[in-house]
């Protein structure tokens, strides 16, 4: 198998950026050592942080693996990159059935309804793990060790802390006499959220996309909103050319709406192109309860 050079491109786009090892290290979240290793060819970087460090050295994750020689593990990597963003809306659709079925137990129709979306989404999402397991796999087997995000101890204690701290965070949310205009083009998204936000006593309307969301807006009386939920990757017209039209309107109380980012892409190009165009904020899917109202709770207050 031939000696990869992605260390050598690593170490070229680094100079070019006029960027130092220790100044990349800490832009991508990983040690100076580390990044002196990936330059040697010694190692490659951690699947996961392909997509930021792409970004960090301002190429596409393609552009930053077309030196490499080897055949095997590029595709790989790149298959892995793509299927990454696959996962994250499963596993969004069934945070949500949880979220929404511990306040509908008692219901049982609504309560199978949410079971069988989770069993779906969780379906769906094994045959995508079953494609980043391989990958992760031949990378442990090729590296001698796997990299996890968050050691088993630490799991542990944030998987608790978020049970501890869900009861309250829903009993604190009080959203009532808003209304939220919530721009998703998938149905199931659209009702999840809704669901969450009803319960805070928030009243919300739908847009189907980008287009139906600036008909809303244009039509309906100054105030009528008192803020955006916007998808960013929507059909007809997407989340940035939206904000970026609402941003235009010539009534500046619409103008001035508030306008969330939610997306299941994280990159570091979407949130400065979230900003260019517009965006107050940004929410990333699968959707975090408290996030999400500790983000409400800062702009509704603001737009009152």
């Amino acid at each position: 198998m031939k000696e990869s050079e992605l260390g050598s491109r690593i170490r070229t786009l680094r100079m070019h950026r006029k960027m130092t090892q220790a100044q990349l290290a800490d832009k991508v979240g990983v040690t100076d050592k580390a990044v002196s290793k990936w330059e040697r060819d010694l190692s490659y970087p951690d699947i996961a942080l392909f997509p930021r460090l792409a970004d960090v050295l301002g190429v596409s994750v393609n552009d930053l693996l077309q030196e490499c020689e080897d055949e095997f593990r590029p595709a790989r990597l790149l298959q892995v990159c793509e299927v990454s963003r696959d996962v994250r809306m499963p596993l969004s659709i069934m945070l949500g059935f949880v979220e929404i079925a511990r306040r509908d137990h008692d219901d049982p129709e609504r309560l199978m309804k949410y079971l069988e979306g989770i069993k779906v989404s969780g379906e769906y999402m094994m045959e995508m793990l079953e494609s980043v397991l391989h990958v992760s796999s031949h990378h442990a087997d090729s590296t001698g060790a796997s990299n996890p995000l968050l050691r088993p101890d630490e799991l542990d204690r944030y998987v608790q802390d978020r049970i501890a701290a869900a009861p309250g965070l829903m009993a604190s949310a009080d959203f009532s006499g808003k209304r939220i205009l919530l721009a998703e083009d998938m149905e199931i998204n659209r009702e999840i959220v809704a669901e969450i936000l009803k319960q805070t006593g928030a009243e919300v309307d739908f847009a189907e996309d980008g287009e139906v969301c600036l008909r809303k807006m244009r039509t309906s009386p100054a105030g009528y909103y008192d803020l955006i939920l916007m998808d960013l990757a929507m059909p007809n017209v997407d989340g940035f050319e939206a904000t970026r039209r609402i941003r235009d309107l010539r009534i500046r109380e619409k103008a001035q709406i508030p306008v969330i980012a939610m997306t299941a892409n994280v990159s570091e190009n979407d949130r400065n192109e979230a900003v260019a165009s517009g965006m107050d904020a940004f929410i990333e899917k699968p959707i975090l309860i408290d996030r999400l109202f500790e983000t409400l709770k800062q702009y509704l207050s603001v737009h009152r």
